[in-house]
């Protein structure tokens, strides 16, 4: 059987990348696919790329919203697939990675998760990220690969979308309720979905970030301490990260 696969893309004034992540998905060979792309109301010339492929594109919205979330979930209530991906319109999908994702389709599987290509630009790096199962509470460890990752439609009629007021975890969020679900069948895939590109993550994002964590783990039956828990031990690995970043580009100063 060959599944029908959608992918969503979501952008907003990406118009340094949206083209390559476009052609990584009307490019694939895998035939029984829909693209779905929702952009945000762009005012820098994303729109005239998105419609320079609009023959392949089969759905198409483009209006203000209340942020990725928001976009995602649009997305999603457009999609008619039996399997939902996302690609974000930075990042851009690995050749022939929808072929690869169906031959592995089984109907009663409720998620695939696949691997990515961690890209960063201005240090020159790349590494491997494959997922793994990490999401109690709090998630400790928890490496989500969202966008190698395709959810089944029913999957998301039984958990839900992503919740709108989440700016920044809210990919984390949706993979903790899906797991809290001892029913929910996964299937890892041997498939390198995407290369992912790496971006900064201002001071206010990042109190945000601090605020949404909190809030899912409550959220999701955690207690207060295991929630602060949570928040120091991601600014633990922030520090760990902006070491070894601030080794590597003093490196490539040399």
């Amino acid at each position: 059987m060959k599944p029908k696969i959608s992918i969503i893309t979501v952008c907003y004034n990406s118009v340094n990348h949206i083209e390559e992540s476009i052609c990584s998905v009307v490019n694939q060979s895998y035939s029984n696919k829909e693209y779905i792309v929702i952009d945000g109301g762009s005012t820098d010339g994303t729109l005239d790329v998105i419609n320079k492929y609009k023959d392949s594109i089969n759905y198409f919205l483009s209006e203000p919203d209340k942020g990725i979330s928001d976009a995602f979930n649009k997305g999603i209530k457009a999609a008619t697939g039996d399997i939902i991906g996302i690609l974000n319109s930075d990042d851009f999908m690995m050749p022939d990675a929808l072929t690869q994702v169906a031959a592995a389709y089984e109907s009663e599987v409720d998620v695939y998760r696949g691997y990515c290509i961690v890209w960063n630009e201005r240090l020159k790096t790349k590494r491997i990220l494959r997922p793994n199962n990490r999401f109690g509470i709090p998630p400790f460890g928890a490496i989500i690969c969202h966008e190698s990752s395709f959810i089944s439609r029913n999957r998301y009629d039984i958990v839900g979308n992503y919740k709108v007021d989440f700016k920044y975890a809210m990919d984390l969020d949706l993979f903790v309720r899906m797991y809290k679900d001892k029913s929910l069948k996964v299937k890892f895939i041997d498939v390198c979905v995407i290369t992912f590109r790496t971006g900064g993550v201002s001071s206010s994002a990042a109190s945000r970030l601090e605020q949404e964590r909190l809030r899912l783990v409550r959220e999701n039956g955690g207690n207060w301490l295991q929630a602060k828990v949570f928040v120091y031990y991601h600014r633990v690995k922030y520090a760990i990260k902006v070491f070894i970043n601030y080794i590597r580009e003093w490196n490539v100063k040399k």
